[in-house]
């Protein structure tokens, strides 16, 4: 039978007012939750594994119901006991021990707070033989100006413990790729404890486990035939008394804009830097076009720093240039040079990658030899005054590239077209384009030799085209017609949109 009890939501109701304005994102204000949960783990693991036995794994399931507009977290850690419930619901009280992720008194009442205005929490904790609920109904609190809620409480087995948190009609609810977004935060977060099998994740139904990317195994830059390296550095220094930092920083095997960049750590789980928001400071990482940018990763654990209590920014104080600094000479050194490394070193095409290409240079050879002399006859019809060709240097051959031709003739001139693309890690323009006159042998006539080459090794291929033909095609496409609107564009007296203009006709024309 259940009973009827009183819990203080003290200190202020407008505090409670506030939260839900705090600025979060959906991944860190579910992490509030999980933190919760491991922190109550931890501190009961000893006694949890005494009823449950040795192989007892912590689970937290998280449950997102888009049609219902609700969201459910459930773990079966230590509970909140009848010590810690006064204080568990009360904003900024803090807990008598907050060395671990429970450490600001909020975490559990800000983020329900920013979810939703009704919200509940029932939880039963080892030795006690009762589960207790409290209901919060946020408006109802504000215009009552309620100090205290009733606590539910029904009896139960003191073998049980556990917490589940309702979020009722949500405000913030992620919906469709957004909870994908969301898995893929949190797996990121809490990677540490999903590694060390301290935590079980899932969402939805769906096991969150965190896949390390490869590490490059490869010569240095400036000795190809040298033996492979592991690139993977070890760090571990001090900034200051009471302060240090420990992990690793390496190089991606495979580039990624998205995923690259330092995952920053604190007791364990990551505050800066998860999934696709690496943290990434210009001193070590250049340019977002930079190849270290896309390539250079690493988990750095920051002992003794303090964060903000949404626990989403480490508080650096005057320490950031410090940390930047001493790690940038860490990962520069002539021993272990990882940073030049990654902004050097060029990956060798693979076959798969070869074969990509090369059906993608010969699907578009093929279109262009049927589309392209109408396409170019279409756009220099509308061009008004055509100067003579200047000589240009013809576009440069290396011995890495696929390339194919294609003739046709226009205004008594033939035109021969080479479309090349090139995986020289020595180039680093996306698209070059050469035009010249050649006399031919065997009629001593002119031709118009005119090249075009897309770069597969630019950062811009690397990230977004990869060894997919569908992907690679498209652009190829694009920079052809760039190409020869760039051409037909020199020939006339034409402003500096002449090669847009051009551009966006011969690729509408060689799209249909």
């Amino acid at each position: 039978m259940s009973q009827q009890d009183k819990v203080s939501i003290r200190p202020q109701v407008t505090m409670l007012s506030v939260l839900k304005h705090i600025e979060y994102q959906t991944w860190f204000a579910l992490a509030e939750f999980i933190d919760n949960a491991i922190d109550s783990y931890l501190k009961n693991e000893k006694v949890i594994k005494e009823v449950e036995g040795q192989n007892f794994q912590l689970e937290v399931k998280i449950e997102i119901n888009e049609p219902d507009n609700r969201i459910t977290i459930r773990d079966n850690a230590g509970g909140i006991g009848k010590v810690d419930y006064p204080r568990a619901f009360r904003a900024a009280e803090v807990p008598p021990d907050n060395s671990g992720l429970s450490e600001f008194g909020m975490g559990m009442k800000s983020a329900a707070c920013w979810f939703a205005d009704n919200w509940c929490v029932t939880t039963t904790a080892l030795d006690e033989d009762v589960v207790k609920k409290v209901v919060f109904d946020m408006q109802k609190i504000f215009e009552d100006k309620l100090e205290e809620l009733d606590v539910e409480t029904k009896p139960c087995n003191k073998k049980h413990h556990y917490t589940i948190v309702e979020l009722f009609n949500v405000n913030r609810i992620p919906k469709r790729k957004g909870v994908g977004k969301v898995k893929d935060h949190l797996r990121s977060i809490y990677r540490e404890f999903i590694r060390k099998r301290i935590l079980k994740l899932t969402l939805n139904g769906e096991e969150l486990v965190f896949n390390d990317p490869k590490v490059l195994n490869a010569p240095k830059h400036d000795e190809p035939n040298g033996e492979p390296i592991l690139w993977r550095k070890e760090i571990n220094f001090d900034i200051e008394k009471g302060l240090s930092v420990h992990g690793f920083v390496a190089i991606r095997e495979k580039a990624s804009t998205a995923e690259a960049g330092f995952a920053l750590f604190r007791r364990g789980r990551v505050i800066e830097g998860s999934f696709d928001e690496g943290f990434r400071p210009d001193f070590i990482f250049g340019s977002p076009n930079s190849y270290r940018y896309q390539r250079v990763f690493g988990e750095l654990h920051l002992d003794g720093f303090s964060v903000n209590f949404t626990k989403k920014g480490v508080q650096w104080d005057e320490n950031l240039d410090i940390f930047l600094h001493v790690l940038k000479d860490d990962i520069s050194s002539k021993e272990f040079p990882l940073l030049q490394q990654a902004e050097q070193y060029r990956v060798r095409a693979t076959v798969e990658e070869y074969k990509a290409a090369t059906k993608a240079l010969d699907e578009t050879i093929k279109d262009f030899e049927k589309k392209a002399p109408q396409a170019i006859a279409d756009v220099i019809n509308s061009v008004s005054k055509v100067a003579e060709p200047e000589e240009q240097e013809e576009l440069t051959k290396t011995e890495q590239t696929l390339h194919r031709e294609f003739d046709l003739r226009f205004n008594k001139t033939d035109w021969k077209v080479s479309i090349e693309l090139s995986y020289d890690p020595s180039l680093t323009e996306l698209i070059e384009v050469g035009d010249s006159f050649i006399k031919e042998k065997v009629n001593n006539s002119s031709v118009r030799q005119i090249g075009i080459r897309l770069s597969l090794t630019h950062p811009f291929m690397v990230e977004f085209a990869g060894a997919d033909t569908n992907k690679i095609e498209p652009i190829l496409r694009i920079a052809a017609a760039f190409g020869l609107s760039e051409v037909i564009a020199k020939d006339s007296y034409r402003n500096q949109g002449e090669v847009r203009r051009n551009f966006n006709e011969l690729i509408a024309n060689l799209s249909k």
